[in-house]
């Protein structure tokens, strides 16, 4: 029985790994290729779309904040807010302290950020010197 069991089990084996042989991974591999393609072609219709959608953000930003500091009831609810969103952050850091994943993806994220500050840093002091000349 044992004999017959690892012989069926062989023989499995080795008809999948003869039929993974020839599985055509070419035309997979050129449908990915082709889709690719595809998306760096409309790569930069989307840029530009998302850099005027984050100018248009930007612009409805400036409005609401005038519009807040020019009324006085809106500043309250405003501030409000701040005072809660400061609370609940406090409390989500608190209470994840212990939690692992939460504090190493944390650090990953400071990490990547102070690297894009860096980057940051260095793009505007070229620019600067650009300008100067």
């Amino acid at each position: 029985m044992k004999k017959i069991t690892l012989s069926l089990i062989s023989l499995g084996i080795l008809v999948t790994f003869t039929y993974g042989k020839n599985v055509p991974v070419s035309k997979v591999n050129e449908r990915n290729q082709l889709s690719q393609e595809k998306r760096l072609a409309e790569a930069p219709e989307i840029a530009s779309r998302m850099k005027e959608f984050v100018e248009i953000q930007k612009k409805m930003f400036d409005i609401e904040r005038n519009a807040i500091q020019q009324d006085q009831e809106l500043k309250q609810m405003a501030e409000q807010i701040r005072q809660l969103q400061q609370q609940l952050r406090e409390r989500i850091e608190e209470r994840l302290k212990s939690n692992d994943e939460y504090q190493s993806l944390k650090q990953r994220r400071d990490r990547i950020k102070q690297e894009y500050r860096k980057i940051d840093v260095k793009k505007s002091d070229e620019i600067r010197r650009f300008e100067k000349k």
